[in-house]
C-alpha cells in the first residue's frame, strides 16, 4: 500500500542549467527580499547631532550673541537642531573645510571665491561698518584722503583688510601700524600713542563696554571707511541643498523685523541700552 505522502508518479529529474544562471537567480531573489535603505538627504546629520555653525571670538560677545539668536530661530523654522561654536578664524575655516563643522556664520561675499568646498547662502546676515576712531579732540577729517596732509599716526587691527587697504592708499607707510586686538588699539589711542584707529564698528563698541574700558568717554568716531559690508553664511558643500532654504528663512526674518529686534535685545542684555 502506498503511503499518503508518496507521489503518484515518479519525480522527473530537473534539466541541467549552467551554474552561473542559478547564481544570478539567487542574487536577484536575495536583493528583492532585503529592505531598501532610504536615501540620505545631503543636509541630514547623525540622529541627535546638531547642525554646527562656527563663529570667531567668544560666545558672550556682541556678534556671537546676535548670530546665535538669528540662527537659533532660523534653524528652528527649518526643523533642524542647531549649535554655534566659537573658534579662531583659521581654525573655524579648517573645521568647515574638513567637514567636521557644517558652516561659517558670517563671511564677506567674496570669501568663497577660491574655496570650492563652500556654498554661499545668498542672503546677508549682518552688515559690518568700518570706521576711524580717535581720542584726540582736535582731530578732524572729512575724507580718508585728508590724511595725506596731516601728521597723524594711524593704526588698525591686523587682518582687517578693508582698513589696511584704505589706509595704505591714503597715508605714508611709516605712519601706519597694526595691533593684534581691539583692546590694544583702543588703549594706545586713549593714551595718545596713536591718533587714529581703524576697526569694525561693533567690535569697537563692544570693547568700549568691557570692564577695562567701560566709562571711557574720549573715544569717538571720526569717519566711516566706505559702505557697510554685508556678511553671509557659508555652508560646507555637502549641505548645498540647504542654502536656498536658509536664505529664504533669513529673508523672511528680516521682513518681520526680527533680526533688528535681536540686535536691540543683545544690546539691552549687555547693558548698552536701557
Amino acid at each position: 500500500m502506498k503511503s499518503d505522502y508518496e507521489p503518484a508518479t515518479p519525480l522527473q529529474p530537473m534539466p541541467k542549467q549552467p551554474v552561473w544562471r542559478w547564481i544570478c537567480r539567487l542574487a536577484l531573489l536575495t536583493s528583492l527580499c532585503l529592505p531598501t535603505a532610504p536615501a540620505v538627504s545631503q543636509t541630514s546629520t547623525a540622529p541627535g547631532k546638531p547642525f554646527v555653525m562656527t563663529a570667531d571670538g567668544e560666545p558672550t560677545t556682541y556678534t556671537s550673541r546676535w548670530a546665535t539668536l538669528i540662527y537659533r530661530e532660523a534653524f528652528k523654522r527649518l526643523g533642524i537642531p542647531f549649535q554655534l561654536e566659537n573658534y579662531s578664524l583659521a581654525r573655524r575655516a579648517a573645521l568647515v573645510e574638513e567637514g567636521v563643522a557644517d558652516g561659517e556664520a558670517s563671511r564677506v561675499y567674496s570669501y568663497g571665491n577660491n574655496r570650492p568646498y563652500l556654498v554661499r547662502v545668498e542672503e546677508s546676515l549682518i552688515d559690518l561698518g568700518f570706521s576711524l576712531y580717535t581720542a584726540n579732540p582736535s582731530v578732524r577729517l572729512e575724507r580718508i584722503e585728508d590724511l595725506r596732509a596731516t601728521p597723524y599716526h594711524v593704526e588698525y587691527r591686523r587682518g582687517i583688510l578693508i582698513c589696511e587697504t584704505a589706509l595704505k592708499g591714503a597715508i605714508a607707510a611709516d605712519r601706519i601700524s597694526d595691533v593684534l586686538t581691539e583692546q590694544q588699539g583702543l588703549k594706545k589711542l586713549i593714551s595718545g600713542r596713536t591718533d587714529l584707529y581703524c576697526d569694525i564698528d561693533v567690535y569697537v563698541l563692544q570693547e568700549l563696554q568691557s570692564p577695562e574700558l567701560k566709562g571711557v568717554t574720549t573715544v569717538r568716531k571720526v569717519i566711516s571707511i566706505g559702505q557697510a559690508v554685508p556678511t553671509y553664511p557659508y555652508l560646507n558643500k555637502k549641505h548645498a541643498e540647504l542654502a536656498p532654504r536658509l536664505a529664504a528663512v533669513i529673508k523672511q526674518m528680516k521682513a518681520e523685523g526680527l533680526i533688528e529686534a535681536y540686535r536691540l535685545q543683545v544690546e539691552r542684555d549687555l547693558g548698552w541700552k536701557q
